[in-house]
């Protein structure tokens, strides 16, 4: 008995925490918030607000171009709301 209620309680716990996962990443990315937070670590905003106006095409390459030189600074989901942030500007 104890057994079957250990298991269940675990089941339940991992169903509780996948939808909380589910729930968390449901949410839009801020493209705004990402690129203040990992654009910085390399320059200053100035240099990103100087660029405002440039097509999509631009800042696809210009993002990418950036990703290429720091790995790990921006995944797919993060990339995409970067440029539609930046693209919109």
């Amino acid at each position: 008995m104890n057994r079957f209620v250990s298991t269940v309680g675990l089941s339940l716990l991992g169903v509780a925490l996948i939808t909380a996962t589910v729930a968390v990443s449901s949410e839009p990315l801020d493209g705004e918030q990402l690129v203040q937070d990992r654009c910085t670590q390399c320059h200053d905003l100035v240099r990103v607000e100087r660029r405002f106006g440039q097509d999509h095409a631009w800042w696809e390459r210009t993002v990418d171009r950036m990703v290429g030189r720091r790995a790990g600074l921006l995944n797919d989901e993060e990339r995409t709301a970067v440029l539609d942030f930046l693209a919109n500007r």
